[in-house]
């Protein structure tokens, strides 16, 4: 669980903060970053992760944006209830969190210390996360909820996908002995899904310093509008978060947009 991170974006109301690094506590994790908090160190936060959450709260980093969070992650999982134009796959509880922890535990090459840092994103409560931070997940993860009222408190909603975490830490750890032992139900995953918990993804670093250089050699050859090339990144995106590039082909596909910008700038 070392290895899965809770962030909290933009969160508005203190006290919620603590309720989460609470429910974190509960659940066996302990890294929480704070992106841009309305107010954090706050007495409401110190009081609501009373009850042995102190140290959570305690050593929870405040950052300035999600990119901060997040960049060194092969994984991000962002949790939203509402659907977007350009929509990412979306998981349930059970789906998420057994990605986010067999990535996690996941043993890399000798090139990666350790193993991967994973994130799961929660937004603030009033408007939930932008489209600028759904970019940064791969994933989005929903919580089944009354048609009537599907806004979950977001501290609820940390306490729920960290249940699901820590029943696969049992499970690993074997605390329980078997899925039945602990009602554990687990949807039949894609195949390109369970891909990704056997290859080494590239960073979330990695992966926006590719989308720069193709946003740049787009412009450069009059593929996109130089003014205005939102649109269409947004629709590469989507082409290429389907096809869940790893490590050694995003590496690929960036040394061949490095040799065109060398033609280019041959020519010029």
């Amino acid at each position: 669980m070392d290895n899965i991170r809770i962030v909290m974006v933009r969160t508005y109301t203190a006290g919620n903060i603590g309720a989460a690094s609470r429910a974190m506590k509960n659940m066996g994790l302990h890294k929480l970053m704070l992106v841009s908090p309305r107010e954090f160190p706050s007495e409401e936060a110190t009081k609501m992760a009373t009850r042995g959450a102190e140290d959570v709260l305690q050593g929870a980093r405040v950052v300035d944006s999600l990119y901060s969070a997040v960049h060194d992650c092969e994984l991000v999982i962002a949790c939203s209830a509402r659907p977007r134009y350009f929509d990412l796959p979306v998981l349930s509880p059970e789906q998420a969190a057994q990605r986010l922890y067999s990535t996690a535990n996941r043993k890399t090459t000798s090139e990666k210390a350790g193993s991967p840092s994973v994130a799961l994103v929660f937004g603030p409560e009033k408007d939930g996360l932008h489209n600028d931070d759904i970019k940064l997940a791969h994933y989005r993860v929903t919580i089944p909820a009354s048609p009537e009222n599907t806004s979950l408190n977001v501290a609820s909603a940390v306490q729920i996908i960290s249940y699901e975490l820590n029943k696969h830490h049992m499970l690993h750890e074997g605390t329980v002995r078997s899925i039945d032992d602990h009602l554990l139900q687990v949807p039949t995953l894609s195949s390109s899904t369970n891909r990704r918990s056997s290859i080494e993804l590239p960073s979330i670093a990695a992966r926006e310093s590719f989308y720069e250089t193709l946003e740049q050699v787009f412009k450069d050859t009059g593929v996109a509008n130089k003014d205005d090339p939102r649109h269409l990144m947004q629709k590469v995106r989507r082409i290429l978060d389907r096809a869940e590039p790893d490590d050694s082909e995003l590496n690929l596909l960036r040394g061949a947009l490095a040799n065109i910008q060398r033609r280019l700038s041959e020519k010029e």
